[in-house]
């Protein structure tokens, strides 16, 4: 079975030296249609709780002025999520839908060394029915890598994304870029209550090998 990343994504020497001092890892990678934001940090907290807070987005949200609709829900974490983005007048705001996935096959071929959860783009005709108008993203994916590293975890974000109408690409990636920081910090401090959250009762949340993380 060959281990294929859905977005391939690496670290430099300068990324490792900034993750040993305890800082974000941030750089940009060029792509095709608009440079992708990568950024990496490293925690002592384990796969499971840092997996658990990137996931349980029923309950959480990452980015502020973000409206999201759960629109289908398969097995072992597949799903479709739509998303409206408000944005200030005059500005019109924006909306797309997401396909989220794990990739299955990565942890199988890392002998469960490497998870990796992914999102891009479906259609506009995925767009639920009574929704606000907004402007369809043209581009928006990204994913997550968790690795066991030094007794912890190193977490690697990456995610490419144009919104369309009047505003400019370069101006979209370099929000991302300046955002990368709190994003990876705020992951990481929910991270470290979801002890508290994912208890008895909570929704079971699965692992790319499709095992069931047990509550607390």
């Amino acid at each position: 079975m060959k281990a294929e990343a859905f977005h391939q994504v690496s670290l430099t020497e300068e990324d490792f030296s900034k993750l040993a001092e305890g800082k974000v890892a941030r750089r940009r990678l060029p792509a095709t249609g608009s440079d992708r934001a990568l950024g990496a940090i490293w925690s002592p907290l384990s796969r499971d709780a840092i997996w658990l807070a990137i996931q349980d987005d029923k309950d959480f949200t990452l980015v502020e002025s973000l409206t999201e609709i759960q629109l289908e829900d398969t097995a072992w974490g597949h799903k479709r999520l739509y998303q409206h983005l408000d944005l200030p007048w005059p500005v019109t705001d924006r909306h797309w839908v997401l396909e989220i996935k794990n990739n299955v096959v990565m942890a199988k071929s890392s002998q469960d060394r490497i998870w990796e959860r992914v999102w891009d783009l479906t259609t506009e005709s995925d767009i639920p029915t009574g929704r606000p108008e907004a402007i369809w993203s043209p581009i928006n994916d990204g994913g997550w890598f968790l690795v066991d590293a030094c007794g912890g975890t190193l977490v690697i974000y990456h995610a490419r994304s144009v919104i369309g109408g009047s505003v400019p690409r370069e101006a979209v990636t370099r929000w991302a870029m300046l955002t990368l920081d709190s994003l990876l910090h705020t992951t990481i401090d929910r991270a470290e209550g979801i002890h508290t959250h994912y208890t008895h009762g909570h929704p079971p949340i699965q692992r790319p090998d499709q095992s069931e993380i047990p509550t607390w």
